[in-house]
């Protein structure tokens, strides 16, 4: 009995260890993203489960779980960055300054950032034919309800990315005029505590942008889903939503991500540049000739990761939906025939 009773309790606490393990680590991402797309395609359009089903005649049912696409990465977005922000908060400047500069930077650039959602709903309030689609589209009394707080959760996703990104930059900033300063060779042990302050930096800014990728990704998947939705439920021919805005639009949000991450980008470089030569002066027996010079010089910037430029990083990190896309592109600015 005493046995049994000790391989129950092995049993049982191992499953608690591996439950936590589950839902405490990034292996809970997958749980949660599917999760939150059954949840987000039920509250918006109803607990239909013939929706879900992959062979259906009705062409909506695909535009329905498109539009879904987006809040359920922003969601599982969400849960990446405030996990991250309660492990470490890496990416959050230590300094007064350093956060007071970050708040600036988003209180001002916010109203950049909402304008076309507010110009969508005034558009929408000026078109009877467009709020009876809409009416249509989304059932329930509340739909523009739905949609604001899909776009305020959008928002919150956008508005925490570019706080990772300026916050990085911002300490980026702040120490660039440290390492500039520095005339001789770094104490020991000093030099690489900022090449490991400095990958992390690096690491940080990689993955905000590649989450900026996908959160611009799915949203474009999102709004052209809508747009063929609403094309279903506008009765006039002559009302039917062109591709034209659905492409200004990931093109606008392209444009902001890009005026965020360039600078920062920059400042990655300045400062890994700068460390380069403090390993250069480290160097036992400090390079003689100019090739050695240059052989030290490469690895230092291979280790620091300086060989890629920041369009080549931006083109890596909005390709990561480039397969998606390209699979369904014809469908999502197709003509939003029935």
């Amino acid at each position: 009995m005493p046995e049994a009773r000790d391989g129950s309790t092995s049993f049982l606490r191992d499953a608690g260890a591996a439950f936590a393990l589950v839902f405490r680590s990034p292996l809970a991402i997958y749980l949660l993203y599917n999760l939150t797309f059954v949840t987000a395609l039920f509250a918006t359009y109803g607990a239909d489960i013939q929706g879900l089903a992959y062979l259906h005649s009705s062409q909506s049912n695909l535009w329905r779980m498109l539009t879904v696409v987006a809040p359920t990465a922003w969601v599982t977005t969400l849960v990446i960055l405030l996990s991250d922000f309660e492990r470490n908060r890496s990416a959050w400047p230590r300094t007064r300054k350093g956060r007071m500069t970050v708040t600036l930077c988003i209180l001002l650039g916010l109203p950049i950032s909402v304008l076309p959602l507010v110009a969508q709903y005034v558009a929408w309030q000026e078109s009877p034919v467009m709020v009876a689609a809409v009416s249509r589209v989304l059932p329930g009394s509340s739909p523009y309800l739905k949609m604001l707080i899909t776009n305020m959760l959008g928002l919150t996703t956008a508005t925490l990315l570019a706080c990772g990104i300026i916050g990085v930059h911002t300490q980026l900033r702040e120490r660039l005029p440290e390492f500039q300063q520095r005339t001789g060779p770094p104490r020991s042990g000093a030099l690489d505590e900022d090449a490991r302050w400095y990958q992390q930096q690096a690491s940080l800014l990689k993955q905000s942008l590649a989450l900026c990728a996908i959160t611009i990704g799915s949203s474009i998947l999102s709004v052209g889903a809508m747009r063929n939705l609403l094309n279903q439920g506008i009765a006039t021919p002559t009302e039917t939503l062109p591709t034209a805005p659905v492409l200004g639009y990931g093109i606008y949000y392209t444009g902001l991500i890009a005026s965020i991450y360039l600078p920062a980008h920059k400042s990655l470089k300045d400062v890994g540049n700068l460390l380069v030569e403090q390993f250069l002066q480290q160097s036992p027996g400090n390079p003689t000739t100019w090739k050695q010079r240059y052989e030290e010089q490469q690895a230092a910037r291979a280790w620091l990761g300086l060989q890629g430029s920041a369009l080549q990083d931006i083109q890596q990190g909005l390709s990561v939906l480039t397969p998606l896309l390209a699979s369904i592109s014809s469908l999502i600015l197709g003509s939003g025939d029935p």
